[in-house]
């Protein structure tokens, strides 16, 4: 089962609110088997990859560009681990809706 929460909020910086309307997080644990391996690391990268706004994936004490599917799996993010996602642009609660559905359908098979 996919825990996480997602959280907006207006943020005090110019550069983001000309974006966006601020920065939506969620905060994602792992649970499927493999963790995100190469094929769902693929399959985050390629769906962030769809959209306008600067999507960033934070795990293991890193945080890298989610629309670059070498980066991602550049995290060994493994089964347990907290992913969060950190997006800010035009369209981030779509962006947020779709990484959160690959995330859970990674959990389903």
């Amino acid at each position: 089962m996919l825990c996480g929460y997602v959280r907006a909020w207006r943020t005090g910086r110019d550069d983001l609110r000309a974006k966006g309307s601020g920065l939506v997080e969620a905060l994602i644990q792992i649970n499927g088997r493999w963790g995100l391996n190469g094929h769902e690391s693929a399959r985050l990268a390629v769906s962030a990859a769809r959209f306008a706004s600067d999507i960033v994936c934070m795990a293991n004490g890193r945080s890298v560009n989610a629309k670059d599917v070498m980066s991602v799996m550049s995290l060994r993010v493994r089964r347990g681990t907290l992913v969060r996602i950190l997006i800010t642009g035009p369209d981030e609660s779509a962006a947020m809706d779709a990484l959160s559905a690959v995330l859970h359908a990674q959990v389903s098979s």
